[in-house]
């Protein structure tokens, strides 16, 4: 939970600068981002490559919702409506819209239209008539479920005009929803017996709490289709069924509040799994202590040689390490007589093959459940895996059973069909490859399933007869059930300007809820966006954007801006501003954030952004604000991800990472770790200023070997690393064609003259790139290097360790900075309250001895108030 949600400050302080500088850009500066700019970033290489424009892009085309309330201080209706509340606000004219109404009627408060088609009509009529009146037009849009079946699109010719705009809103006091679903009626439904031709695939806990419903029978008979849908993909979802506007979970196994207790090293034996070769798996025995913790060996010999487990402390150019090895030693660093393995983490987890080996020992189980997910067994191809244990056999009257995954990667997942399981040899096999392939080791979980509703809040549906089966979390009768029937958005502005959406809930579509598709300064004020079957909202065009929304239950991303030209460095000013947006990535778990940006001069300030699976903010293009945002507890099922992430490109510069409060962020994967601003692949020309970074379990800023990146004025306390650096573009930057690691060929897409104005006189640093591969790739010229970069004036306390060095890609990486100066590396900063997460410091704290250091404005981080 977040300490400071709603905030005391409305004005943003500061002052410009250039590129380069350590000064202050304006906090209200547009950043451009073209909307069809890729914002997909490439992790690295083997460690976790996946390129901006291939895989995980921001598509400007995503959606973005936000979800109005929530746990732990969420806006409330009260909180967020602002004027909404005013009983008498001031509008030039005024059409009321009531379930009750008929469209006969003349839209009066006592004889109201029944639909937002005819009070769109009444408004052109008004408009072609006598023109807009002084204060604009409102549709008051009175109580009730507005249950869609088609789109409500306005175009042009809907458009409002400065200073009278045209506004849909709910009226005063009333809660009014735009659903893209039908309601199913307790009635429909009757609990499953056992004559039922299904009770013997119904699990014991459920029988006599499952009931079924027809729906053909209620004429529903069109549940869209399961899309394999994740990293990559942007597939329209299949009906979903929601309880008292709560998505609820199809039958899965294990189910996701499962979880069983890790192995660790004050243990007295630990098991080793995997496919190692030599097999060096098994039971291993505490035989001692080393570095602090227990050390262990094998009980058997393996080829002769006895191994062992044991945990190694050490020093080197001026970094620390602490690994994990399996070593025929008992202490030291291997040495390659034998073969090896290792893994880089003060806990026990997966190892890598050293000298010699093959293959991954790990301390994973696979039959152990991880926060609902089971591990692969054994990787036996691309499309094929096994499993331990037996669970898969009641599933042999199954349907369509399906698995979600991180397959290869902790950064990519994926939910796929099964072709085939064959119990007696435990093998699942897929028709098609999923995504980068299959890995020993990696998570999933199944799904789709009748056999595994064994909770309340299961589904399932068979898509055969239309029979759905629902295990319900409270009193059908009570409460209320909904079917997702809409494939396509519930609102659509096209081309429209000065036209505002306020007050209103959009929910339970298959699809996005909410699209801004070009015009100007359109606005969705004060709205809620849950539980979509993709995107809360997409927003293109120039001074669009969500204020004061709340956008949760997505099942992809919360919000997309797009818009802007990064050719001309034309900013777009789309926004996403005072929002809550939460739980997104519901069924997309990796790389749907909570806002994706693209294109050119965006601004995402004053959010609170919590609870989700992979990153809150990803990015590309320039000129983007990322600013005042309280994030939390994101990247929680993934690793080798950060909760602000961009990549692999040297041009996205001029974007701004100021004043955040980004904490508490971890995972329950294994991998390369979750970090706070991730600067991946080369990423050059960012400036990350003021941010406080705190119980971050990876490094507050992993920067991967970009130029001219500027990190001055941060807090860093109780993280891993302050700073991890490296210069992987030595090794990976080529020129090949196509490739996505040919720095120049990006540079020049879409039209860019980078070394001509604009650019060059806004990035003059990027100018002086040559562009020709030989001067570029020339190793005594350095272009390949993280050249230009300033990590000065931050403070640090109690992390891990305060700068890390790697030698990913080359070496040497500290002396090619510009500048490290004026750093705290571990005092206490003296917060203001820490147990209660005010980060404010107090005035004696030592922070305010570094020379130029600016005080952060702790208090204005986050939601703002009305």
């Amino acid at each position: 939970m977040s300490l400071k949600n709603i905030l005391l400050l409305v004005g943003l302080i500061a002052v410009g600068c250039g590129e380069g500088s350590v000064s202050i850009p304006d906090a209200g500066q547009d950043a451009g981002q073209d909307a069809g700019e890729d914002a997909g970033q490439d992790a690295g290489g083997d460690d976790a490559g996946r390129d901006a424009g291939d895989d995980a892009g921001v598509d400007a085309g995503d959606d973005a919702g936000v979800d109005a309330g929530g746990d732990d201080g969420g806006m409330s209706g009260d909180d967020g409506a602002a004027d909404a509340a005013d009983e008498s606000p001031v509008y030039g004219e005024m059409f009321y819209v009531a379930l009750s109404g008929h469209d006969d009627n003349p839209g009066t408060i006592d004889e109201p239209f029944r639909s937002l088609e005819r009070a769109r009509t009444a408004i052109r009529e008004l408009k072609n008539s006598s023109g807009l009146p002084d204060d604009g037009v409102v549709a008051w849009l009175r109580e009730g479920v507005y249950e869609r079946e088609t789109t409500f699109e306005l175009s042009a010719e809907d458009s409002g005009e400065e200073s009278k705009p045209v506004v849909y809103r709910a009226y005063p006091g009333e809660e009014v929803r735009l659903v893209g679903a039908k309601k199913l009626e307790a009635a429909w439904f009757s609990v499953v017996a056992d004559t039922s031709p299904v009770w013997d695939r119904v699990d014991p806990l459920a029988r006599g709490n499952l009931v079924q419903a027809d729906l053909p029978a209620h004429g529903i008979s069109d549940y869209g289709t399961l899309r394999e849908r994740g990293f990559g993909g942007n597939a329209i979802a299949a009906l979903e069924l929601f309880f008292n506007a709560e998505p609820m979970q199809l039958g899965r196994w294990p189910d996701a509040d499962d979880n069983d207790e890790p192995a660790t090293h004050q243990d007295d034996q630990i098991v080793l799994f995997g496919d190692p070769v030599p097999d060096v798996t098994g039971t291993y025995i505490r035989s001692g202590t080393q570095d602090g913790v227990n050390s262990f060996a094998r009980q058997g010999l393996v080829g002769g040689r006895q191994y062992n487990l044991y945990r190694l402390t050490w020093d080197y150019q001026n970094n620390t390490y602490t690994a994990w090895f399996i070593s025929t030693q008992t202490s030291g660093y291997p040495g390659d007589a034998d073969p090896w393995w290792h893994h880089y983490d003060h806990e026990l987890g997966t190892f890598n093959p050293g000298s010699g080996a093959g293959g991954n020992p790990t301390i994973n189980d696979p039959e152990r459940v991880n926060h609902g997910f089971v591990s692969i067994d054994q990787a036996l191809s691309d499309t094929a895996f096994t499993y331990r244990g037996t669970r898969p056999q009641r599933w042999s009257q199954a349907e369509a059973v399906w698995f979600h995954g991180y397959w290869e990667h902790m950064w990519a997942d994926l939910h796929v069909p099964a072709a085939s399981i064959d119990t007696g040899t435990k093998t699942v096999t897929f028709s098609d490859v999923p995504g980068y392939g299959i890995k020993t080791g990696q998570p999933y979980y199944a799904e789709n399933l009748l056999e595994e509703i064994t909770q309340p809040g299961e589904w399932y549906l068979n898509r055969a007869t239309g029979m759905l089966y629902f295990w319900p979390p409270g009193d059908l009768a009570a409460g209320e059930v909904y079917a997702s029937v809409m494939e396509s958005e519930l609102l659509r502005l096209s081309g429209t300007s000065h036209v505002m959406f306020s007050d209103i809930i959009f929910e339970m579509t298959r699809e996005n809820l909410v699209e801004i598709n070009g015009g100007s300064d359109n606005t969705l004020y004060n709205c809620t966006l849950r539980n979509a079957g993709n995107n809360g909202a997409m927003v293109s065009g120039e001074n669009n954007g969500l204020e004061r929304c709340e956008i949760h239950q997505t099942g992809d991303r919360g919000a997309g801006l797009s818009g802007g030209v990064r050719a001309s460095l034309t900013e777009a000013h789309n926004f996403v501003r005072n929002c809550h947006i939460h739980k997104f990535g519901r069924w997309s778990w990796t790389y749907k954030p909570a806002v994706s940006l693209s294109g050119a001069g965006h601004d995402v300030l004053h959010n609170w952004m919590h609870d989700a699976p992979h990153s809150a903010i990803l990015y590309s293009g320039n000129e983007h604000n990322i600013e005042f945002n309280d994030i939390h507890e994101v990247c929680e099922f993934s690793a080798d991800a950060g909760a602000v992430y961009a990549g692999r490109d040297w041009g996205y510069r001029g974007n701004l990472i100021r004043h955040n409060f980004i904490h508490d962020i971890d995972t329950w994967f294994e991998g390369y770790g979750v970090h706070g601003v991730y600067l991946d692949d080369c990423l050059s020309g960012i400036h990350v200023f003021g941010n406080v970074f705190y119980r971050i379990s990876g490094h507050a800023i992993q920067h991967g070997g970009g130029r001219d990146v500027t990190m001055d004025n941060n807090i860093m306390a109780r993280c891993g690393d302050a700073l991890s650096a490296d210069s992987r573009g030595i090794s990976r930057i080529n020129n090949t064609p196509g490739d996505s690691w040919n720095m120049l060929e990006r540079l020049t897409r879409d039209g860019i003259l980078y070394q001509q104005d604009p650019w060059a006189s806004a990035y003059p640093r990027l100018a002086a790139i040559p562009n020709d591969w030989a001067q570029v790739s020339d190793p005594g010229a350095l272009w390949l290097y993280p050249q230009g970069c300033l990590f000065s004036r931050n403070f640090g306390f109690a992390n891990t360790q305060w700068t890390r060095e790697s030698n990913y890609g080359g070496t040497g990486t500290f002396d090619k900075y510009e500048e490290i100066a004026d750093n705290i590396e571990d005092q206490d900063p003296l917060f203001v309250d820490e147990g209660n997460l005010d980060l404010s410091l107090q005035p004696g704290s030592p922070a305010f001895g570094i020379p130029g250091f600016v005080e952060i404005p702790f208090d204005q981080i986050g939601i703002e108030p009305p």
